[in-house]
């Protein structure tokens, strides 16, 4: 997990540079302070997944471009089978696999996202709207000042610039969520 957090400030830091923009530019986007910035470019600090989204929109590049280093090349249609959208592994105990990785200018990012019990997530805030659908087990959303308690065939539709977190409840939990943004 450390290297893949490197690896991920080292492709921030070239994108960043790239666009010649400034640490305190960025920063300042973000709204967090430059100091803070920092360690999630040097890798000293996990960056978490809301900030990468952000960062995204910033450098204007697709968020799982920082995050695997792969391009899209699909503008008609993008297909995956049997389960086999990019995974990608961010905190113990959460994962979610992109569905359509391979598709250019992506207005939604589909996604599958299996948490184990933690409550130990941080609530994130990011752009556009958001969907959730349970597919197995039961999870706890918080949106703000609000808890719904979702078991499978449940679903939420919400403004993610709301503070919000999933969790899954005893066992793990899997759901589809669809990000536009």
């Amino acid at each position: 997990m450390d290297n893949q957090i490197k690896v991920i400030a080292e492709r921030i830091k070239e994108f960043r540079t790239f666009n010649d923009i400034t640490e305190a530019d960025i920063a300042l986007k973000l709204g967090i302070s430059e100091a803070e910035y920092r360690e999630y470019e040097s890798g000293c600090r996990d960056i978490p997944i809301g900030v990468i989204y952000n960062l995204a929109t910033i450098l204007d590049i697709e968020p799982t471009v920082i995050i695997t280093g792969k391009y899209p090349e699909e503008s008609v249609s993008c297909v995956f089978y049997d389960g086999a959208g990019t995974v990608i592994n961010r905190y113990p105990g959460y994962r979610y696999m992109s569905l359509a990785d391979g598709f250019k200018n992506k207005q939604m990012k589909p996604m599958i996202v299996t948490i184990e019990p933690n409550d130990t997530t941080e609530l994130l805030v990011h752009g556009g709207q958001e969907f959730n659908y349970v597919l197995e087990g039961k999870i706890r959303v918080i949106i703000g000042d609000k808890e719904y308690y979702l078991r499978q065939g449940d679903g939420v539709y919400f403004d993610p610039n709301t503070p919000h977190a999933q969790y899954a409840m005893s066992e793990k939990a899997k759901f589809l969520t669809v990000i536009n943004e």
